[in-house]
């Protein structure tokens, strides 16, 4: 990235970075709200991403309609495709018995669970918790993604003002 500007442009990084830790800090306060740690919930996460994955290469869903799912829902597109505990902690590049800690007490919440066919999937709270969660979220998301438009994050760090320039 090219940090210096000339005389009539002034970067704004400042700007983004602030609205950057901001959403970081907030997520991980949100985090700790709803009981579980950030290593916990990249595990989370790592199930959720899967699940995800096997939703868009049918279909895809609202927010609404991810909330909705029910258990038997969610257990179908994770058929065909055993996540287990190392797959988890190779995407995490973490210990395997550090992940069988977070995904069991994730089990204990159920948040996950484990299916024999299926390996690890979501649990049936998963929708209950991590909705709402995920709500809020996305209006966080939104109001970062606003505050990088206004300052015209992306254009600066992608060179896309120089181009511009160029034409």
């Amino acid at each position: 990235m090219n940090t210096k500007k000339d005389s009539n442009q002034k970067s704004n990084y400042s700007k983004a970075a602030y609205a950057w830790l901001m959403h970081v800090t907030s997520y991980y306060k949100r985090i700790s709200d709803i009981g579980i740690n950030i290593d916990e919930l990249m595990a989370l996460n790592t199930v959720a991403a899967h699940w995800l994955y096997k939703i868009n290469t049918s279909d895809t869903k609202s927010l609404d309609e991810l909330i909705e799912m029910s258990s038997d829902e969610i257990k179908k597109y994770f058929k065909g495709s055993k996540l287990s505990i190392l797959s988890i902690a190779n995407i995490l590049s973490q210990p395997k018995e550090s992940i069988r800690r977070r995904v069991q007490k994730l089990i204990d919440y159920q948040l996950l669970a484990k299916d024999e066919s299926n390996g690890i999937i979501l649990g049936e709270n998963y929708t209950k918790i991590m909705g709402g969660f995920g709500e809020v979220t996305s209006k966080e998301l939104a109001r970062l993604v606003s505050n990088l438009n206004q300052v015209k994050f992306v254009e600066e760090v992608s060179g896309l003002n120089e181009i511009k320039k160029l034409k």
